[in-house]
């Protein structure tokens, strides 16, 4: 008696099990593309991206996709003016401001389903491309004269020879040289591991967890190098991306 009860048991709790699994089965069609998009956090700064994927087969899907990014040297660090309370923060030294454009192609790539709606879809990620790096020279508010209190403040380029702590007054903002940009074209290459956990069949909602490197043939001149401040000619970074789309059948 004791056994026919327990396989009973058994039996009503496995076809439960089966039950839940074949809720979100029945529901499933054969996608054919994935629209998403996010924000990302690296070491040094943060970023945009929006990818297109392309169902080769149910479990590879081909990856076409930008990321936009902003790049922070290493050394930079946040200083105000110690006479001036409304003056805005600045970073001494910082000659330039980065921001890369990451035209992407990569691959995604299954490697376990999500088998109830409450689960999670992990998936191995890998893409490549050009990395564009847009540098763009930094503005000041400088006082005049080099003396406290300032009789009038201007906006100049930054220059170590000419600028200190004792004439900064403040950063200017961001969109003085826009139109002074210049690009500097090397590579990128990310590998990363993507938890996607979307309670809708349609729906992408997902973390994405990875490391990225952007590689330059020469240094990129963030920082004047003063007191022993080098630039950078590799940005390898650790980064986490926050994303939502939508899986399409068509």
């Amino acid at each position: 008696m004791r056994f026919i009860l327990s396989l009973f048991i058994l039996v009503l709790v496995t076809s439960d099990m089966e039950a839940q699994q074949t809720i979100y089965e029945e529901a499933r069609v054969p996608y054919k593309r994935e629209m998403y998009g996010g924000f990302l956090l690296h070491g040094d700064g943060w970023g945009l991206q929006f990818y297109h994927a392309r169902y080769n087969t149910a479990r590879d899907r081909r990856l076409l996709g930008v990321e936009i990014v902003g790049m922070k040297h290493p050394k930079e660090v946040k200083s105000f003016n110690p006479y001036y309370e409304d003056a805005r923060g600045y970073f001494y030294g910082k000659a330039n401001a980065l921001t890369i454009l990451r035209p992407t192609y990569g691959r995604k790539l299954q490697i376990t389903d999500k088998i109830r709606r409450s689960g999670a879809e992990v998936n191995f990620i890998w893409g490549v491309g050009p990395s564009i790096g847009l540098l763009k020279p930094v503005y000041l508010q400088i006082g005049k004269p080099d003396r406290i209190p300032y009789e009038n403040i201007a906006v100049e380029r930054y220059d170590p020879a000419i600028h200190d702590v004792q004439n900064i007054y403040g950063r200017a903002t961001w969109f003085n040289g826009v139109g002074e940009m210049r690009p500097y074209i090397g590579g990128f290459g990310r590998v990363a591991f993507s938890f996607e956990y979307s309670g809708e069949t349609t729906g992408l909602k997902g973390l994405e967890v990875g490391a990225s490197l952007d590689a330059y043939p020469v240094e990129v001149p963030i920082m004047a190098e003063l007191e022993g401040v080098r630039n950078k000619q590799f940005f390898f970074e650790f980064y986490l991306a926050l994303q939502f789309g939508k899986k399409f059948v068509q």
